[in-house]
């Protein structure tokens, strides 16, 4: 992404916010790409920069790259392709491959086994531009190969090194015909182009194109907080990115009926991805004032973002008035529209604490509390002591007190701990006493019974 775009962006904009859902595969080519490393590990030479010459006069000065994401490759791809523009690589390369011919015819007019001195001289003069013409053209691409050399990272040149070795200086590659070749293909912008293909299929799939073209139609949609027209710019960065990618058209083993898929979109389909990304408001707003479908990007941006200022104006406006109709002051419902709080009156209290209700206060003055409750124990606070249906003067329950007068659970409010401990004593005696006395009655119940057993046994 660039840097322009990304501080158009909303603060904390999340690539959830503009993705429908969680993609399935992994895009080549994301929204909101993840925010980039400070550097690799084990890129120690990260931050070492190398000077570039663009012109005769020009120079400038470029990091390294090492890979964090296919859309920063990409980039850095598309920084070599400039350079060599720069420096018009392909263009001296041209005019040289222009003059090669005719030196070549030149010096072939002349007879190898000429006698005259001057033909000689002569023939050897276009030899030995022929010769000076191609060792340029060879010098020129050398240049553009090391030139990606340097660019790259520690890591990405290694992979880059053995790209080239195998793909440009072996022998031994398959012909049209499917025949072995016996020579070497060499470097030109042909083989340029494919070692650089082939440096991009280490970072993406083969069929990264096919998966850019479902992310984009399917996958991505407009965030609520991010305007139309900032949406559309990063939407055709991504679209100008498109024909870089692998595609699977380039496989050798590709069927005819696929169809290219490293292309760009028309601006008719450009158009329609934009109608799918705006609210049914603002599709209803334009299709009031048109009768077809668009089919210019560029105009329908600059409608749809007069349209969606229109309806933000709208919007705080209803904020607006719903707030007045509920008292609140304007500048309090515009300032709560933008995310804002309340301003405070000249109290300092905001009107959200202006309109609590206050509550109702249920506690008594201490005048009022039950007195024989908070000597004797109860609620006290709950009513007076006139009202009191739990004592009467003196420690004892009222007769109106659950249970009445067996329910006094003060009884033995003027006696200490020891005499408790005397009676608490003696009822426990009382009752071993009933327990052995039960207990002997049960015996002497069994003697009886076996007593009368053992005589009716004997008179049978």
């Amino acid at each position: 992404m660039s840097a322009d775009i990304r501080r158009l962006f909303p603060e904390g904009l999340k690539p959830g916010e503009c993705e429908r859902g969680k993609p399935r595969h992994e895009p080549p080519l994301s929204f909101i790409p993840p925010t980039l490393p400070a550097s690799e590990e084990g890129e120690e030479d990260y931050h070492k920069t190398i000077t570039v010459e663009l012109t005769a006069k020009t120079h400038t000065k470029l990091t390294p790259h090492s890979f964090r994401n296919v859309e920063d490759f990409l980039a850095y791809q598309n920084m070599h392709d400039y350079v060599l523009s720069q420096q018009g690589a392909k263009a001296n390369w041209d005019s040289l491959e222009l003059l090669v011919p005719a030196a070549t015819a030149q010096r072939d007019a002349i007879s190898a086994n000429t006698t005259d001195p001057a033909e000689k001289k002569l023939r050897k003069k276009y030899k030995e531009a022929c010769v000076s013409l191609l060792k340029r053209q060879d010098a020129i691409m050398t240049k553009a190969f090391t030139l990606y050399q340097q660019m790259s990272g520690p890591a990405l040149r290694a992979e880059w090194n053995d790209i080239v070795q195998e793909h440009c200086f072996t022998i031994g590659w398959e012909l049209h015909d499917g025949t072995p070749a016996t020579h070497e293909r060499g470097q030109t912008w042909m083989t340029l182009a494919d070692c650089k293909r082939l440096h991009l299929l280490t970072v993406c799939d083969k069929d990264a194109a096919e998966r850019n073209i479902i992310y984009m139609t399917v996958t991505v949609r407009k965030a609520p907080r991010l305007p139309i027209k900032i949406f559309y710019k990063r939407i055709k960065e991504l679209d100008d990115l498109a024909p870089s990618l692998p595609c699977l058209k380039d496989q050798p083993d590709c069927p005819a009926a696929v169809e290219r898929s490293n292309v760009s979109m028309s601006p008719f389909h450009m158009c329609n991805l934009l109608m799918r990304n705006v609210t049914p408001k603002m599709e209803d707003e334009y299709n009031c004032l048109h009768d077809t479908v668009p089919t210019d990007p560029k105009k329908l941006v600059e409608q749809l973002t007069k349209i969606e200022t229109k309806l933000r104006t709208i919007s705080i406006e209803e904020k607006k008035s719903n707030d007045h109709r509920k008292g609140g002051p304007p500048d309090d419902a515009h300032r709560r529209s933008r995310g804002g709080k309340a301003k405070p009156n000249a109290k300092g209290i905001g009107r959200a604490e202006q309109d609590k209700i206050p509550r109702k206060n249920l506690a008594r003055a201490s005048d009022d509390h039950c007195k024989l409750c908070k000597e004797y124990g109860g609620m006290s606070k709950s009513h007076t002591t006139a009202q009191c249906k739990k004592w009467v003067p003196g420690g004892k329950s009222h007769d109106e007190w659950r249970g009445g007068k067996t329910a006094n659970i003060n009884v033995h409010q003027g006696l200490d701990v020891n005499q408790l401990m005397a009676q608490q004593t003696k009822f426990n005696e009382k009752i071993m006493k009933q327990m052995k006395s039960l207990e002997s009655k049960k015996k002497k119940s069994k003697r009886r019974r076996r007593y009368s057993d053992s005589e009716s046994s004997d008179s049978d």
